[in-house]
């Protein structure tokens, strides 16, 4: 029994190497963005761009993931209930920030035909994309954990939401620096 808890062990360090491995593999569209930023606008910050609107905006996304890390928390002691009800209420938090996004792109506070308009809206497109990703996930497992019944021997899946929903708050906030303070 223990070989077998033992393998059940390298194997889901496998499983968490490899998904962490995917998950740089898909900040490389970020760091181009970055670069791209910085070869055309260098520090410029546009003083029409709403810095409110995205504080709002990444406060919704941190508050949403300290939701699915409490939730995370709670099946590592069985506590099944508590993980649905974070994960969903992490999952409304992220989409109110989504909404927020959208609010800041059909206000057109930034204009669209700038140099810095387009690393804004690519950029915040991007990261907007990764997040409905992330939300995606989150909503997926808080259904399947109801059927699977996740126990604190068996939660691999929401473990993995959560690398990916940290990976869109990472994501989220260099976006918000590099657009509104750096």
């Amino acid at each position: 029994m223990e070989v077998q808890t033992m393998l059940e062990e390298r194997e889901l360090r496998a499983y968490r190497f490899g998904f962490v491995l995917f998950l740089v593999t898909q900040a490389v569209p970020f760091t181009v963005i970055y670069s791209v930023e910085y070869l055309f606008d260098s520090f410029y910050i546009s003083p029409r761009v709403n810095q409110w609107l995205g504080a709002v905006q990444v406060l919704l996304v941190i508050v949403s993931w300290w939701l699915a890390r409490q939730g995370l928390a709670a099946i590592r002691h069985d506590r099944l209930l508590d993980l649905v009800t974070k994960f969903r209420q992490a999952l409304l938090l992220g989409l109110a920030s989504l909404v927020v996004l959208g609010y800041q792109w059909g206000t057109r506070f930034v204009p669209p035909g700038t140099r810095y308009g387009e690393v804004f809206y690519t950029l915040t497109g991007v990261t907007g994309f990764y997040t409905l990703v992330a939300l995606f996930v989150l909503f997926a497992i808080s259904i399947r954990a109801q059927k699977v019944s996740f126990t604190s021997k068996n939660y691999w899946d929401a473990e993995a939401a959560m690398y990916l929903w940290t990976f869109g708050l990472l994501t989220n906030l260099i976006t918000y620096l590099l657009l509104y303070w750096i």
